[in-house]
């Protein structure tokens, strides 16, 4: 009995004849819609939209946005500023110079802060900060707390009307006992009668020894914010707060104005559009890589140039076993080829299961189903002696059953 052996190869000329791999065509699909959404993202930030805190251009919950457009709608001209190096050459003359908080001003932007305010209107100081009293040169202490209740203006200006009340003050403003009254005006304390024992502090103060125009410090940030604009007369206050003249400079502070700051990290001293850089590359080189793939092509079966007998190749695996002791994987050989042997005798299908065939062989043989399992399926042998006789009874099991 002879046997011929082939290998399996793929064939060059069939590779490039076939349509693209179902995974390839995925994959640039996947590319595109990347390639999308850095677009989008792009667009997106080149739009203004922004998700900082207290800005005007941020529609999130702690943003202003609603309140900006109001005073736009209102006929105010409203210039958003980003960063004290960036204000306007043209001079803040009968403009109201809002800037949304002092975290980010050093002393130095402070004084450019103050200079520039110097011809305006009035200066509003939106959530202050701990370095207010550096930033701004007041006497003006913050402590960040939340109001409890909604709260009722004690000063008398155009800010307020009868009945107004404010709520979700953030910053409470504790004003030093140096400035003499007439010098701070203390508006919506916390509670009626909050100053009465001496205390002098409150979410609105106006001081008018800073140096620039007349200072508002408004710890009501929160207050008007998306969220809460519409609470009680927040938003009145935030119209009559800023909207009291035609033009209206919104200085938002950047890292910038925090003046040199030495590098953290290897981050701080990469220029910004790097990283990006870096991952659209690495997405390009991707895509590159996805489309210059090549898909290998169905295989093919070549006949090798040799005839090799069955018997050399039958021995050589047995020798291999004998060598590696492996007396359970040559017994499972002899098992698996002698149940389909002998299911085909039986009218079996070659695919049977174990358990079928050994049914099968039980009913044919009148042996117990127990003693056929051991000879067909179980592979537990300890030694070479076993293995040979296990071996025989398979042959005679075999030979006990006729071909039909």
């Amino acid at each position: 009995m002879e046997q011929r052996v082939s290998i399996t190869t793929t064939s060059e000329a069939t590779a490039t004849k076939t349509a693209p791999h179902p995974a390839l065509r995925w994959a640039l699909w996947v590319s595109v819609v990347l390639a999308l959404m850095l677009i989008v993202t792009f667009i997106a930030g080149r739009s203004g939209a922004s998700g900082a805190p207290l800005d005007p251009d941020n529609p999130g919950p702690d943003g202003m946005q609603a309140l900006a457009q109001v005073l736009s709608d209102q006929g105010v001209d409203v210039q958003v500023v980003r960063g004290v190096s960036s204000l306007p050459e043209e001079s803040a003359q009968g403009a109201t110079v809002m800037v949304s908080t002092t975290d980010f001003l050093s002393q130095d932007s402070g004084d450019d802060l103050l200079d520039y305010a110097s011809a305006a209107t009035s200066l509003v100081v939106l959530s202050p900060a701990d370095n207010l009293r550096e930033v701004i040169d007041v006497d003006v202490d913050t402590r960040s707390t939340t109001t409890p209740t909604a709260m009722s203006p004690e000063c008398e200006n155009t800010l307020w009307q009868a009945g107004d009340k404010v709520t979700d003050g953030d910053t409470l403003l504790e004003v030093d006992s140096t400035l003499e009254r007439d010098e701070a005006t203390i508006c919506l304390p916390p509670s009626p009668g909050y100053n009465a024992g001496g205390a002098r502090s409150g979410y609105l103060v106006e001081v008018d020894n800073t140096g620039a125009a007349p200072t508002t410090l408004a710890g009501l940030g929160a207050s008007l914010t998306n969220a809460n604009i519409t609470n009680e007369a927040n938003a009145a206050t935030g119209l009559r707060l800023l909207g009291s003249n035609d033009r209206l400079i919104w200085v938002i502070p950047s890292i910038r104005d925090a003046g040199e700051l030495p590098p953290t990290g290897l981050f701080d001293v990469l220029p910004a559009p790097l990283l990006p850089s870096i991952v659209l590359l690495l997405v390009a080189l991707g895509v590159w890589a996805l489309v210059r793939g090549r898909r290998l092509g169905p295989v093919t079966t070549e006949p090798l140039p040799v005839i090799i007998r069955a018997i050399e190749t039958t021995a050589s695996r047995g020798r291999l076993y004998r060598e590696a002791r492996d007396r359970p994987r040559a017994l499972a050989s002899l098992q698996l080829a002698t149940r389909r042997r002998l299911a085909s005798r039986l009218g079996l299908a070659a695919t049977a299961s174990p358990e079928l065939v050994v049914t099968a062989v039980a009913g044919a043989t009148g042996r117990h189903t127990d003693e056929i399992n051991r000879l067909l399926v179980d592979t537990n042998v300890d030694d070479d002696d076993t293995l040979v006789q296990i071996a025989r009874d398979l042959h005679s099991l075999e030979e006990g059953i006729p071909t039909t």
